[in-house]
């Protein structure tokens, strides 16, 4: 479970996946495809490139390759659908999408009611996603033919419908340098989650005195770097008590935790639950 850049993220045979998903949390990373963020019910902030956007249903948001994105605590129980594809299922350069930004990418549901444009492209990618939904669910035959049909036509509409914008080349080059302090940032984490990670330490890693540090991940991730350790820490002890048999103790060890006390008043606020109480419910299902 990887909190920076997402290598390796999909099949390179078949670069699709499409889930349905109650897990709204979720540290800043990024990765090498095009994501599509479509909300069912409840409500969702995402920081996208340090821009926080709210979330109602039916509203669907466009993450570009390497867009730094993260879910934030969710403001109520909440489902979306997230769509995930390489570029290359459709035999499209990515280059070309690494050097441009959409300029809104929150089609506002909402908002779309009153501008007939925008109304046109938002409920052309509802039907799209939704379709693909339905085929990736039923995977009838041919399934994969009708999501490389459905794709295709979904970025027929986005290159349409969507405005992008280049990347000058100053923005590029600060862009991939942000990038590149924002990975060692995340493998130093990772790397020391069960220590305690000093924040001179991690400045150090990427460069920056700590004062400009602290502004730098602010700026670049929409949280503080604090926030980021906490909420990377409880997704690792979301994995452990799903997927491993560890005592609650070994689990809170092991992403950093020195006292159960921490642990459970921290994952709580972030969960809405206890460790235990967590693990009971998933193995209830």
């Amino acid at each position: 479970m990887k909190a920076w850049h997402q290598r390796n993220l999909l099949d390179p045979e078949f670069p699709f996946d499409l889930f349905i998903s109650e897990n709204t949390q979720f540290p800043p990373h990024w990765h090498g495809e095009l994501e599509i963020v479509y909300l069912l019910e409840g409500q969702v902030q995402v920081s996208l490139n340090s821009e926080i956007y709210h979330l109602k249903p039916k509203d669907i948001l466009l993450i570009g390759v390497g867009d730094v994105h993260s879910f934030l605590t969710p403001m109520e129980k909440c489902r979306m659908i997230i769509v995930q594809f390489g570029l290359s299922i459709l035999e499209y350069s990515s280059v070309s999408f690494c050097e441009k930004r959409f300029m809104s990418p929150l089609l506002d549901c909402s908002l779309s009611v009153r501008n007939k444009l925008l109304q046109e492209v938002h409920n052309s990618v509802e039907t799209e996603i939704l379709g693909m939904a339905k085929e990736y669910e039923e995977k009838a035959q041919a399934y994969k033919m009708a999501l490389k049909a459905r794709l295709f036509q979904l970025m027929v509409i986005i290159l349409r419908g969507v405005p992008m914008e280049k990347y000058s080349d100053q923005e590029r080059n600060n862009r991939l340098n942000r990038l590149d302090r924002l990975e060692k940032v995340f493998q130093y984490v990772e790397g020391h989650l069960d220590e305690t990670i000093r924040i001179s330490e991690v400045a150090q890693v990427a460069n920056f005195s700590i004062f400009h540090f602290t502004r730098f991940f602010k700026a670049s991730t929409g949280m503080t770097f604090g926030e980021y350790v906490n909420s990377y820490r409880i997704q690792q002890a979301e994995w452990y008590l799903t997927s491993t048999e560890d005592s609650i103790t070994e689990i809170a060890f092991k992403v950093g935790f020195n006292s159960i006390q921490t642990f459970d008043r921290v994952f709580k606020n972030y969960k809405g639950c206890s460790p235990k109480e967590f693990r009971r419910a998933i193995f209830a299902k």
